[in-house]
């Protein structure tokens, strides 16, 4: 039972991540990026793996909610969060990896599949943290190829969520290039 709910919340992430590239503000991006991220640690809880993505996903939502009161309060992150959530992302990831069941200190494909959420984590961490939204698009692009490889590999429903995510990350961005060069021409 405890399979389809993971894989319910897999879904529900998805729905939400397709929508994240697609809204005009930053703060809305971060909104659904927060729900996001609760369900994608909803989602690995329930699938029973236990390891760095569950860690990162905790630390992405107290991230997202620091990055969405200071859009509200229209002032950027401060230079010590930048190295607080790093530093954050890194250790975590590496201590879930090497606290994950069925770890042996050595290179081999689990631990290698454990290394994809902490470089997705980066990723977000520079989405959350920009101000502009077309860098944003991008970093967020980049999360997402981490993420769906990791998610393919587990067999995460969540998968569709990131490949979904990042199809919408290049319709944005072109439609942003578009955009700029009709500006332009104008």
């Amino acid at each position: 039972m405890s399979y389809w709910i993971g894989q319910g919340f897999g879904i529900l992430a998805t729905l939400t991540d397709i929508s994240i590239p697609q809204f005009k503000k930053k703060c809305q991006m971060l909104i659904a990026n927060i729900l996001v991220n609760t369900f994608l640690l909803l989602n690995l809880v329930f699938l029973g793996q236990i390891g760095s993505g569950i860690f990162l996903f905790a630390v992405a939502i107290v991230q997202a909610i620091v990055n969405l009161i200071h859009t509200l309060k229209e002032q950027p992150p401060k230079k010590w969060e930048y190295v607080l959530f790093l530093c954050l992302y890194v250790g975590l990831g590496f201590y879930g990896l090497v606290t994950a069941p069925g770890f042996v200190p050595a290179i081999n494909g689990k631990n290698l599949l454990e290394l994809l959420p902490i470089a997705g984590a980066v990723f977000s961490m520079l989405f959350v943290s920009t101000r502009e939204e077309g860098k944003a698009r991008k970093f967020l692009m980049c999360c997402n190829v981490c993420w769906a490889v990791y998610h393919t590999i587990i067999r995460s429903t969540a998968v569709f969520g990131a490949i979904f995510s990042g199809v919408s990350c290049m319709i944005a961005i072109l439609r942003d290039r578009k955009q700029k060069k009709e500006k332009e021409a104008a």
